[in-house]
């Protein structure tokens, strides 16, 4: 991958069907496809477009960091599709488009630089004027012509109405000869090489001429009343209506109020009134949906008189409908008729009465369906004569319409919809024997049209549609629609004549413009494009769609690889509207943020071919005024895409040139015809060189200011050189509003810099000239011209606002806005990586902890009360530190969301730019760090105020990277090559861990050295428990301690913290509340075995690990009577602090809490002080606590009067928890082992009534455990709700509660799996997946026990005792840390189990990691909560960034990186969000080290993303 190649990222996700979602790609770029979050541990089979075989995957050392490659090589619409754990069915799909790359003479045209115009072919003349006639593009500075058909016209003289797709139109030749196709390529290639110009044509696969020739000798070409019969009944209500528009033309229908000019409104009402009570009714339109009911009458009691029937069936009998639509064709099933009808009859005297009766019954139904028919028709009638009536108002009475007046041959009352070639006989009666005469039928075919709001994905010609028949077409009455079917054999002659034609125009012209595409079958143009593209690769592909739908719209874009849409200017009703358009379909806005090169893949909005007036509309003269001309040509010109427009817009002709009635011949490039002089000519010349100027230098930038009601200003900006180019356009979209003398004040256009040239001033002058159609040529207006003024010298006044303040009504000003090349143009100091990183070197992650975060509280507490950066109108990011406003220039960057607070904060001054280093030099360590970072923010003091938010931005995101970068190498260099969620969890833990003056650790002995000079703590949660006596909990430390510490080899803190907490040991606990070792609370008797299996994984994972155990511990409360300081300290090594507390607990514990009552404790009642732990000596199971405490973490006290609970623990779990058995037995191993090489003194442990080993202890609970805990099937009593459980405590003074499903016993599975029988552990654990696993965290309770309340609420001050002050936060509220080590002990179940349960738990686990990645990266705090609600809602008293949240889940992650299962390779991960959002790449180690690069800015809005 080289540095500048750009990648685009599709994230697959389970449900996604994003057929409607267009996505644009370069050739040269390159595709990954990721798997979503919802997808991971699945198998995936990616197929493409591309390709017959699937995608391979790379997992790159991780499943969450697989993807599948595709480079952009070739330019088409490619799709993309997936499957799912072997789903037949397709799990999810899309497209993504690669753009043609134009070139003339082999140097590249840019798409955005594209400037065409339309010509009618057949008004070019002989093709030997051509280039006389062409010119006139030229020379207006056009580099693309679009022409209509050059073949064969039919009849009408239609320009889309073809009479032979493979013959030249007979105006192309000569007088003397014809010419050849062959002639025509040679004039394409004369006009790329000598005036740099693409020529591009219409192709029309829809329809053809009437009469055309091979449509008589291949009539199955067309859709007729033999292929089609469901057309008859259309083509007898057609031939009516002809008879009847021609009768009134020869006066027929005077005397009953239809003149032959019918021009009024109650004419059209008498001819309603005709249509509905004489013409149509005479047709007899019910007979086609009806039955002979005599016929079938007959029939049913033929089969009656055999008996009735053994099944009898209860349904309605529908008619089928005859499918060669003949007159009383309808029948029925006979069968189900038999059942339904002849059956035994309570009500008959005899067989011959119940026969009777049947068959009466069944001619009743019959008569009922008849009725059906006749409502049927009624509605039909009702849809013909709206339809008709609305046909003939537009063209005979409306103002707006051509107002055509008497009613002929020619002018028709109404279009026909079929060609009818034969003879016409003496009305409809005759006539409709063609429709099913087997000689005639098949040349009786349907013409073309449009049906107003259809399904163009419908094919409103086939049977299951009635358009025909309601005349609902509006209908072209010299085209025949073309008739392919589904696939080539159903057609061969017609798909074959119509690849033939469109190869041929590939291999003539640059590109296409598909005529009528969204009427087009889309499978036919399909396979046309695909032959087209073989001739021609880059293929220039274009097309107006009339879906009225953008979803629909974007279908066809991705199904045909359709280039560009056109879009006209002429749909504004506007200035502000046609700038909005402008803005929309193209370009970025100024002052975009920079991108990755490396980013997801957004929806983008289809490319655009933007024209100020197409061919087959009018021109603004007559909808707008001829003033505007000028104006929106100017405005399109400033628009970031295609652009266009067609001939005679610039010529000032009046009128639209019709595609069918105009004759004459467009004028010539010479005097007296057309030249630079005539009409926009000139204007235009320098308009389209300024608007491929633009997008071939860069400037992809643009802003659009609505100066005044009427004037736009449009600005086009490069974001390299930074300089700007400014259109300002006085529009004037109504005729009878044209103020020649006015003046109008106009608002400022911010830019700055230096005006340094006004490249043209153009303004409309009208002469009074007499104006005369000329009949032979398509001249314009000449009392209309523009005088141009170029390269006008501006003053060189710096400055920032812009303004005209006098501004006639007539005139169009266009003006560059350059920067001041050498003071004003960024120019980025550039730090190399060395330089940051020489001052990030001595840093250690002590001091990366507040470079990147400090939550508030944390900082005020660490620089004497200064705090983080407000932004106006937003607040105060999350973090003082560089993470704080990761999250908030993610969303700025993604959006392009320059409207927010902080950007306007930016360019209203660069306070938060003296922040950024200023902040950073409040801590004495990071001065130099604070210099670098001024240094590299320097030039943001001196660029544009709005360019300030992009560029700080991009200085921003490199600092952070570099940041990032080492804060990880720092814990570990291999969390480079991990995952994104695995990165994203350690940088979060060093969120958690630092140090904060007031609730440091307690002091260490001497002995300990350490690079910072003070230990770190880990903080419990943030914002909640970071500051003070809340900061640090024993029990939260050593929960986090395997993830936060060891998981990322922060062995010298994690060493630190064990050592400072075995300092505070009293009563053989470690404190539950430290405050800095000096006012401990001991009222938990869990955290001292997770200090203990801390200091166990420690050993095990250290390097030297086992040194440890030798390591002093300045012993604070030597005697459990010791106060803080009082002398009484003492140091021992760290064996003998573990083998005091081991022993303590098999003594048996017992004493009250110091300083008891409301001191300590305001809601506790008095029994709750006292702390007991006992070891049952025929179990070994530890049993503690009461009813009035709560000993283990789910540790709530109620406090609520008001509902009676407080005093109260909601779970107090008195007995024997069963995580804490756990943790003992594998401690209890562990130090048998030590014990056995002479690591630790002694090998039994001294009991008071009896010793024991740590063998003999860890054996009895190893042969209790199973039988004590597990609820198997057959388990009885009065407290068992669910079986295949482990109890979540032993002995408890409820009872009932030893019972309750809760989410404790994975964490016992977790550290000692053999505990219990593997089988029976994995079916516990299928029990508390199934009842407890939220989609972040895990139940705490069964949502089947009574006490359930999963939504936790501490403020709650009502009075329900079950929820009131949260006294359920351990009674139903989703906890994400248990989560974790349900995962963990899936894994090490498993283990245990091997074979397919090995993948199987792989698989499990990594679903779940999804879920905790977008956690991540939408939490502000990128952190991963303390709990969620019930069913993962968001709990707003929740710490947002929970250190054992974070910590088990590292840990998890860490065991799965080490999974010996090999990675499959279908197998993948999507990168996430977050690695995009911090600067990194979005797949980690795409690349080896981030890099900065300063590239085009592809928009990341929704309207225009790329």
């Amino acid at each position: 991958m080289t540095v500048d190649e750009q990648v685009r990222i599709i994230v697959l996700n389970d449900g996604d069907h994003l057929e409607a979602v267009v996505r644009r790609f370069e050739q040269g770029w390159r595709v990954y496809f990721v798997l979503g979050d919802n997808l991971l541990g699945k198998s995936v089979v990616l197929k493409t477009s591309l390709s017959p075989h699937p995608l391979p995957w790379s997992n790159h050392g991780s499943a969450l960091n697989a993807k599948a490659e595709v480079d952009c090589s070739t330019a088409g619409s490619f799709s993309y599709e997936f499957y799912v754990d072997g789903s037949p069915t397709r799990n999810g799909c899309g497209y993504f488009l690669v753009d043609p790359s134009l070139s003339i003479n082999g140097s590249p045209l840019p798409l955005d630089s594209v400037v065409g115009q339309t010509h009618l072919a057949k008004l070019l003349g002989p093709l030997s004027e051509w280039k006389d006639r062409l010119r006139v593009s030229k020379e207006s500075g056009y580099n693309m012509i679009h022409l209509t058909p050059i073949h064969s016209l039919g009849i009408s003289n239609s320009s889309y109405s073809i009479k032979s797709h493979h013959e030249l139109n007979e105006t192309l030749n000569e007088k003397d000869r014809s010419v050849s196709f062959d002639e025509v390529t040679s004039l394409v290639n004369e006009m790329e090489k000598e005036w740099e110009m693409l020529t591009v044509q219409d192709v029309v696969w829809n329809h053809a001429a009437k009469n055309a020739p091979w449509l008589q000798e291949h009539p199955e070409s067309a859709y007729n009343c033999e292929n089609s019969p469901h057309l008859r009944p259309a083509y007898i209500v057609d031939r009516a209506l002809h008879h009847f528009g021609r009768e009134i033309g020869e006066g027929k229908w005077s005397d009953r109020g239809i003149p032959v000019c019918v021009d009024r409104e109650e004419h059209i009402g008498s001819i309603a009134h005709s249509l509905r009570h004489s013409i149509l009714p005479s047709l007899r339109l019910a007979e086609f949906f009806q039955c002979d009911v005599e016929r079938s009458v007959h029939e049913f009691e033929r089969i009656a008189k055999g008996g009735p029937s053994s099944d009898s069936l209860d349904e309605v009998l529908p008619l089928v409908q005859d499918e060669q639509y003949r007159r009383r064709g309808c029948t029925v099933d006979m069968q189900r008729t038999a059942r339904i009808f002849n059956r035994t009859r309570g009500d008959a005297s005899d067989e011959s009465h119940r026969v009777h009766l049947c068959t009466e019954s069944f001619r009743g139904h019959l008569l009922h369906l008849n009725g059906e028919g006749e409502r049927k028709a009624q509605s039909i009638i009702d849809d013909i004569v709206g339809a008709c009536c609305g046909h003939i108002r537009y063209e005979r009475v409306d103002g707006g319409g051509p107002r055509k007046g008497i009613v002929t041959e020619k002018e028709p009352l109404l279009t026909d919809y079929f060609l009818h070639e034969f003879e016409e006989g003496n009305g409809w009666e005759e006539e409709e024997k063609n429709a099913f005469d087997e000689k005639r039928a098949k040349f009786l075919m349907a013409f073309n049209g449009w049906v107003m709001s259809h399904d163009p994905l419908k094919n409103f010609a086939l049977s299951d549609s009635e358009v025909y028949l309601r005349r609902q077409l509006v209908c072209w009455g010299d085209s025949v629609k073309l008739n392919y079917g589904d696939r080539p054999d159903d057609s061969s002659f017609l798909w074959r004549y119509m690849q033939e034609y469109t190869e041929k125009c590939a291999r003539i012209f640059h590109g296409v413009r598909i005529d009528n595409a969204h009427g087009t079958p889309i499978h036919v143009a399909e396979y046309l494009l695909a032959a087209a593209r073989k001739i021609r690769p880059n293929l220039f592909v274009f097309a107006e769609l009339f879906t009225g739908s953008e979803q629909l719209d974007n279908l066809f874009v991705n199904r045909l690889g359709i280039t560009s849409l056109i879009r006209e200017a002429q749909a504004a009703h506007d200035s502000h509207e046609q700038g909005r358009l402008v803005y929309r379909y193209g370009g970025d806005v100024v002052g975009a943020m920079v991108q990755k090169r490396i980013r997801l893949s957004a929806p983008s909005v289809a490319h655009a071919f933007f024209l100020d007036q197409s061919h087959d509309n009018p021109s603004p003269v007559q909808i707008r005024s001829v003033h505007d001309l000028l104006p929106t040509a100017a405005m399109i010109t400033m628009a970031s895409c295609a652009v266009g427009s067609t001939r005679g817009y610039d010529e000032v002709v009046p009128h639209a040139i019709h595609v069918v009635d105009e004759t004459r011949l467009y004028a010539r490039w010479a005097e007296g015809e057309t030249n630079e002089e005539s009409g926009l000519i000139g204007a235009r010349r320098v308009l389209n060189q300024l608007h491929a100027k633009l997008a071939k230098e860069g400037f992809d930038q643009v802003f659009v200011d609505q100066m005044s009601p009427d004037v736009v200003g449009i600005t086009r900006h490069n974001a390299v050189t930074h300089e700007s180019v400014v259109v300002v356009s006085h529009t004037a979209f109504n005729k009878d509003a044209i103020d020649r003398d006015g003046r109008v004040n106009l608002r400022w256009i911010p830019i700055c810099g230096v005006l340094e040239e006004i490249l043209f001033e153009m303004e409309v002058k009208e002469e009074r000239v007499e104006e005369k159609e000329d009949a032979e040529r398509l001249l314009g207006w000449k009392s209309y011209r523009v005088e141009t003024r170029e390269h006008l010298s501006p003053c060189d006044d710096l400055f920032e606002m812009w303004r005209w303040r006098e501004y006639g009504n007539m005139a169009v000003g266009a003006l560059v806005r350059t920067m001041q090349p050498t003071s004003m143009r960024l120019r980025v100091t550039w730090l190399g990586s060395t330089t940051l990183d020489a001052a990030l070197a001595p840093l250690t992650l002590q001091d990366m902890n507040a470079v990147l975060f400090k939550c508030e509280g944390e900082e005020r507490e660490s620089t004497e009360g200064r705090g983080g950066y407000h932004i106006p109108k937003h607040g105060t990011p999350v973090y003082c530190g560089l993470q704080g406003l990761i999250p908030i220039l993610h969303h700025i960057r993604l959006n392009n969301d320059l409207g927010h607070p902080l950007c306007g904060n930016l360019r209203d001054g660069c306070w938060l730019v003296d922040y950024v280093h200023q902040r950073m030099r409040r801590y004495e360590r990071l001065t130099e760090l604070a210099d670098k970072t001024s240094s590299l923010f320097a030039p943001l003091y001196s660029i544009p105020f709005f360019l300030r938010p992009a560029y700080f931005e991009a200085l921003y995101a490199y600092l952070y990277r570099r940041v990032k970068v080492a804060t990880l190498e720092k814990m570990d260099s291999s969390l480079l090559s991990a995952d994104s969620l695995e990165q994203s969890l350690a940088l979060s833990s060093v969120s958690l861990s630092g140090h904060v003056p007031n609730a440091g650790l307690p002091p260490l002995s001497d002995k300990i050295k350490m690079k910072d000079v003070f230990p770190s703590s880990l903080s419990a949660g943030s914002p909640h428990f970071s500051t003070g006596i809340w900061r640090n909990w024993g029990r939260d430390t050593f929960i986090a301690i395997f993830g936060c510490y060891l998981a990322l080899r922060r062995y010298e803190d994690a060493k630190a913290t064990i050592l400072a907490y075995a300092g505070t040991l009293r009563h053989g606990l470690i404190p539950n509340l430290l405050a800095e070792g000096k006012s401990p609370r001991y009222n938990c008797r869990d955290a001292v075995w997770f200090w203990l299996y801390a200091v166990v994984r420690y050993v095990r994972e250290a390097p030297g690990g086992v040194e440890i155990l030798k390591a002093p511990v300045r012993r604070l409360y030597p005697l459990d009577s010791s106060s803080f300081g009082d002398g009484s300290e003492r140091e021992e090594e760290l064996r003998e602090t573990m083998r005091e507390a081991v022993e303590r607990h098999w003594k048996g514990i017992e004493f009250r809490e110091r300083n008891s009552g409301r001191g300590i404790d305001e809601h506790m009642r008095e029994r709750g002080f006292d702390v007991s732990i006992r070891v049952d000596r025929e179990t070994g199971l530890m049993h503690g606590g009461n009813e009035f405490n709560c000993g283990t973490w789910m540790d709530k006290m109620g406090s609520s009067e008001k509902a009676g609970n407080k005093g109260l623990p909601a779970t107090p779990r008195d007995g024997a928890p069963v995580e804490l058995q756990g943790l003992a037995y594998t401690v209890l191993s562990e130090m048998q082992k030590w014990s056995e090489k002479g690591v630790i003194e002694g090998k039994e442990i001294e009991g008071g009534d009896a010793s024991i080993s740590y063998d003999e202890w860890a054996k009895l609970i190893e042969k209790s455990f199973e039988r004590e805990f597990y609820v198997d099937e057959e388990t009885q009593g009065p407290h068992v709700n669910r079986r295949r459980i482990l109890k979540d405590t032993v002995g408890s003074s409820a009872g009932y509660t030893d019972f309750q499903l809760r989410c404790n016993f994975p964490i016992a599975l977790a550290v000692a799996p053999r505990l219990v029988s593997p089988i029976k552990a994995w079916a516990a654990l299928d029990t508390a997946r199934d009842a407890l696993m939220g989609p972040l965290g895990m139940k705490t309770l069964d949502p089947s026990d009574w006490a359930y309340h999963g939504d936790y609420n501490n403020d709650d001050d009502g009075c329900d005792r079950a929820t009131a002050k949260g006294w359920n936060y351990h009674q139903g509220p989703e906890w994400l840390w248990v989560a974790a080590y349900y995962l963990q002990a899936r894994l090490a179940v498993a283990k245990e189990l091997g074979g397919e349960k090995m993948e199987e738990a792989r698989r499990e686990v990594l679903s779940r990691l999804g879920a905790y990645r977008i956690a991540l990266n939408r939490s502000p705090w990128r952190s991963l909560p303390e709990l969620t609600n019930a069913d993962g809602k968001h709990c707003a008293h929740s710490c947002e960034a929970q250190a054992w949240s974070v910590g088990c889940l590292l840990e998890v992650c860490q065991t799965l990186r080490g999974w010996s299962i090999p990675q499959r390779s279908n197998v993948g991960g999507e990168s996430d969000e977050d690695e995009e959002e911090e600067g990194d790449n979005v797949i980690p180690r795409i690349m080896a080290r981030p890099r900065f690069v300063f590239t085009r800015y592809l928009d990341a809005h929704s309207e225009r993303k790329r």
